[in-house]
């Protein structure tokens, strides 16, 4: 483990800002990391993000406490407090009990339905950051994390910390990306100006993975995954032709490499809002994204026994 890495390890245990014990580490990303802790006067468990601020990481996490200070809404993880200690920036925000869309989807255990309530839901989320002046500029599946109230799952939209406000100063530079390539909005994998449009494009990206088992963009490498963005995406329709129509024909055009021609937010949120009752309510374990992974799990292992009944040696990483 290198000196950084123990420095984060060497809070887990500690009290921060004289309220908040530190318990354990549950994640990182967005420039910092994340811990599970113990806020002793209010008596609740709370998510404390602990960044070093240096430079641009610095700059970031006052840019993230902007954007969440604004926003209030039950889809969005909610920020409690700012503070600094020990050369450490300190967010203090809402410690939400669940899983992330990522781990979810990615072990199929999300329904057509489930899928499509969380998609509304993240609709309305981002339809209160925008009309609030907060571009996101980050939505992935790694981002929304799922929670279970009544049976029925609610997504959560969190780490703003690339985040633009429409009334501020801009972090980057023109020609700067920030983001996630394979959820990038052609604007954004170009360094232009990313406004809501380019929110709607990577909520249509998350939601067409989540529906087809297979993001469009996301090649075998970085530059090939550059490549790919923008370019004609096979439509969703082709892939999942037993959803409604209007729902696939909505996430297709949210997909328009220019931003002017891509549906907008509350198109998308009408489209789903309007098939729920048309989704099936059980998960499709099957469906191409997870089934391919097994079946290329199932060549590797064929091909390595092939390869070690012939006597081969073979060192794996």
């Amino acid at each position: 483990m290198g000196a950084a890495g123990e420095v984060q390890e060497a809070l887990v245990g500690s009290l921060v800002l004289n309220r908040f014990l530190i318990e354990r580490r549950i994640g990182s990303g967005g420039f910092g990391v994340v811990y599970e802790a113990w806020d002793g006067r209010l008596e609740r468990p709370v998510a404390v993000k602990a960044i070093e601020q240096r430079g641009e990481a610095g700059r970031r996490v006052l840019r993230e406490a902007q954007a969440a200070a604004r926003l209030n809404h039950p889809g969005i993880v909610t920020l409690y407090e700012l503070g600094e200690e020990d050369g450490n920036a300190l967010l203090v925000s809402e410690l939400v009990e669940g899983s992330t869309l990522a781990r979810l989807a990615h072990a199929g255990e999300l329904s057509d339905r489930e899928i499509g309530e969380i998609g509304a839901d993240l609709c309305e989320a981002l339809d209160h950051a925008h009309s609030r002046g907060v571009v996101h500029r980050d939505i992935k599946p790694q981002n929304v994390q799922v929670t279970e109230t009544d049976g029925e799952p609610h997504a959560k939209l969190m780490d703003f910390g690339i985040a633009h406000l429409a009334d501020d100063s801009p972090l980057t530079a023109p020609g700067d990306i920030v983001g996630t390539l394979a959820y990038m909005s052609p604007e954004q994998a170009e360094g232009r100006p990313a406004g809501p449009e380019a929110d709607v494009y990577s909520l249509a990206l998350v939601l067409y993975e989540c529906w087809s088992g297979e993001n469009p963009h996301r090649r075998a490498n970085p530059a090939a995954t550059a490549r790919a963005i923008g370019a004609r995406t096979r439509p969703l329709r082709r892939l999942r032709g037993d959803l409604p129509r209007e729902l696939t024909e909505s996430v297709d055009g949210c997909l328009a490499s220019r931003p002017s021609r891509r549906l907008s937010l509350e198109d998308l949120g009408t489209a789903i809002e309007d098939s729920l009752e048309l989704l099936a309510d059980h998960p499709q374990a099957t469906n191409r994204g997870h089934l391919g992974t097994r079946l290329g799990a199932l060549a590797l292992a064929v091909a390595l026994g092939a390869w070690l009944a012939l006597g081969h040696g073979i060192l794996l990483p």
